[in-house]
């Protein structure tokens, strides 16, 4: 299915989330060393944390107002206040005149709306999409990520150093163009039940600020009692948090065991160290997402989706439990092509899984735990670090190897479930009004 073929919508937003990602990742993942270099490494990690808050706060705040009062209205308001936030960090970071502590605070207020338009975003493609060519959708959306993760990154990676205000300028006209052509050319894609019914927009108005916290508690309360959904978000934490570690835990011990140069290949003279290893490896895995994305989407189209999910997750997991022990460079290359071939057969089923499962009143609420779980999952790497520091690497890849095991097993039983089950929907959101 070509991608002229989904809805306009689906196609405004691929384009914009193309660019604007470009543009944020040739900045956010260059923060922290920004940060560190003006202010120390304390001093940054209290901000990462203050501003991981921030993210926690929007993403609940986001799921349950997009459900309120459409998706439309959130994306406007975050998309203002993020563009309006990217053009102050950019002036007072203009050349020779620098405000770190300044800046922390608009990120504050960026990642707030950041984390309150992720789920609606997530929401928008659903509303929009049908279950017969989500998977085509979800698998376009994960190779544009991919391809303006690494084209932003190599922008960041030349020029961040010297030249940040103009990426600071750059993300802020991006989102400014987002934001134009959202109010301009996207329509409202959800009209929630309350405005449909004038007498209990109004009555839910009269119930006050505290009111409104007990409906947005209990909206939440009943997502988490969603058995299904919340097998299948643990279940992903769990894949989040062994892909997380390639940076983290493992990427520290390949540093440690790699300080003297080895050959990457046996037939080859050139030789690198685990710093250096740790760079090819993420970059052999975003290369073969953005070459292989196409063709392996092709060649699953006659695999069945519970298959394909499986069989992607048993690859992943043993990708990432070799990389987590080995040492060998060649061995490494090959471990993580196993590991990307699999996630990229189950990272499209599994997002489609997810799409089919929320209900139609309650998606945004849905995705805000989703991500809030994500979060988590990349959070966990704090711990594994902690971790690797007392146990044995064996032990650590074993520990990944269970990880594996759990969430595959998860996953079975969910589509088993599902399967038996096809009309089965997520539990009704109650507000409590």
């Amino acid at each position: 299915m070509g991608i002229f073929a989904f809805d306009r919508t689906i196609r405004i937003r691929m384009v914009l989330q193309f660019w604007t990602n470009l543009a944020v990742m040739s900045v956010v993942p260059y923060l922290i060393v920004f940060f560190s270099s003006q202010l120390g490494t304390a001093v940054t990690g209290m901000m990462f944390i203050g501003v991981m808050a921030a993210s926690i706060l929007g993403t609940f705040a986001g799921g349950y107002a997009a459900d309120r009062i459409g998706r439309k209205k959130v994306i406007v308001t975050c998309e203002a206040v993020i563009f309006a936030g990217f053009s102050a960090v950019a002036w007072v970071n203009a050349p020779g005149y620098q405000l770190p502590y300044v800046t922390f605070g608009l990120f504050v207020f960026i990642q707030l709306c950041t984390g309150a338009a992720g789920p609606v975003y997530q929401a928008l493609i659903i509303d929009v999409s049908r279950p017969d060519n989500r998977r085509a959708i979800f698998t376009a959306l994960y190779w544009l990520n991919n391809l303006a993760g690494a084209a932003g990154g190599m922008i960041g990676a030349f020029l961040f150093k010297e030249h940040h205000f103009w990426l600071f300028v750059g993300v802020a006209c991006s989102t400014a163009i987002s934001l134009l052509i959202t109010i301009l050319y996207i329509g409202e894609t959800y009209v929630p039940k309350s405005q449909s019914q004038p007498g209990k927009k109004e009555a839910q108005t009269r119930g006050g600020e505290g009111r409104k916290f007990s409906r947005m508690l209990t909206a939440y309360a009943s997502v988490f009692r969603h058995k299904w959904f919340m097998w299948f978000a643990l279940a992903s934490l769990l894949i989040i948090s062994v892909e997380e570690q390639l940076t983290n835990a493992i990427g520290i011990r390949l540093v440690k065991e790699l300080a003297e140069p080895q050959a990457l290949l046996p037939f080859l003279a050139f030789q690198v160290d685990g710093m250096n290893m740790l760079g090819i490896l993420r970059s052999e895995n975003t290369l073969l997402v953005v070459c292989l994305t196409g063709l392996v989407s092709l060649l699953m189209k006659k695999v069945k989706e519970r298959a394909s999910l499986l069989w992607g997750l048993v690859l992943f997991f043993s990708g990432y439990t070799v990389i987590s022990y080995s040492a060998s460079p060649w061995l490494l290359l090959f471990a993580m092509l196993v590991a990307t071939i699999g996630e990229l057969m189950h990272i499209p089923t599994k997002q489609t899984m997810l799409a089919n499962m929320v209900p139609d009143d309650a998606r945004s609420t849905y995705m805000a735990v989703y991500s809030l779980l994500n979060i988590v999952g990349v959070s966990s790497a704090g711990v594994f670090i902690l971790i690797s520091a007392w146990v044995p690497p064996l032990l650590l890849s074993a520990g990944f190897a269970c990880m594996g095991a759990v969430s595959v097993g998860m996953f079975a039983v969910i589509t088993k479930r599902l399967a038996q089950e096809p009309e089965t929907s997520a539990a009704p959101i109650q507000t409590g009004a």
